[in-house]
């Protein structure tokens, strides 16, 4: 009887083992570096853009080359009067028009956007979760400044992975310069390790302890395949030290960017405001005096 349980327990355990190498070398990798965008054509941006562009407002489009020099389309709206330009970047799944609508809650502010690594355009670039999203921000900013707008008028405002990617490259940017002007930040991630953690744990539920093994090989094998270091993809150790103002805000019920992580985060960047049973990306949408509001009152204590 002891034999035979220790037969089963150990063709258990060559299962598992099996089974995780197999999910951390072929399935898990392509979740992330491959995750579906929205499926828009060239004429819904285009009216999406016509739906954001206010009377004396226009848009116009730059190509530049961001992170391991892949083309990025940034497009930026023009207003008449504006105080600087605000960096809407958007979350994991979507692209520079999934978050555009922000642009109604920043109506004294030029508006620039662009989805990461050109995925929109260019969908097999892989998704590194900020492993390369950095310096496309980074470039962004560069080109802003170049293009005539000083670091204290250009704005962050990000949700999801582009709160983490935010930090990222703020961190990067401010080793050579000065603080940007400030970042508005909803619920950031902690690190790739614990993005893949949640994100699996929101799949298998209580028995996602099973796929730590998986998980491990899978950042490995992500970061091989698309040439970065998931170990560097930490925007909580980004946040230490940063001199760019940064506020943060987030929701009590979220499982995908948990409260804890964004508490990490906030040791470091300490005005956090908590909606109570807000779930992800859904703190904007449910803060009492409304997302414009909250935003307003950090940007006149920034000087913005």
């Amino acid at each position: 009887m002891f034999r035979k349980c220790l037969f089963s327990m150990a063709g258990f355990a060559a299962f598992w083992f099996l089974a995780s190498w197999l999910a951390g070398c072929f399935l898990l990798p392509g979740m992330l570096l491959h995750g579906p965008l929205p499926a828009r054509t060239a004429a819904q941006r285009q009216g999406l853009r016509a739906e954001y562009c206010p009377v004396g407002c226009i848009w116009t489009s730059t190509t530049l080359k961001g992170g391991e020099g892949v083309p990025l389309e940034l497009w930026r709206l023009h207003r008449p009067v504006s105080k600087g330009v605000a960096v809407i970047l958007h979350g994991f799944g979507d692209d520079a028009w999934g978050g555009v609508s922000r642009s109604q809650d920043l109506p004294e502010w030029d508006i620039a956007v662009f989805t990461f690594r050109g995925r929109d355009r260019h969908p097999e670039v892989p998704c590194t979760l900020g492993g390369w999203e950095r310096r496309d921000v980074a470039v962004v900013v560069q080109h802003l400044e170049t293009t005539g707008t000083p670091r204290s008028r250009i704005l962050i405002v990000a949700a999801s992975q582009g709160a983490g990617v935010a930090l990222l490259a703020l961190s990067d940017l401010e080793k050579t310069e000065g603080p940007l002007g400030g970042a508005l930040l909803e619920c950031p991630y902690r690190d790739l390790a614990d993005a893949a953690r949640n994100h699996v744990k929101g799949t298998l539920g209580a028995m996602a302890w099973l796929a730590r093994p998986a998980e491990w090989i899978a950042l490995r094998r992500a970061g091989t395949l698309a040439h970065f270091d998931p170990a560097e993809v930490s925007p909580e150790h980004a946040s230490r030290g940063l001199r760019t103002p940064v506020a943060l805000l987030t929701g009590d019920d979220d499982p995908i960017t948990p409260l804890d992580g964004v508490r990490a985060i906030a040791r470091h960047c300490p005005d956090l405001t908590i909606v109570p049973h807000a779930g992800h990306c859904e703190a904007g949408s449910r803060i009492p005096g409304g997302w414009r509001h909250w935003a307003e009152t950090r940007m006149r204590m920034w000087g913005l």
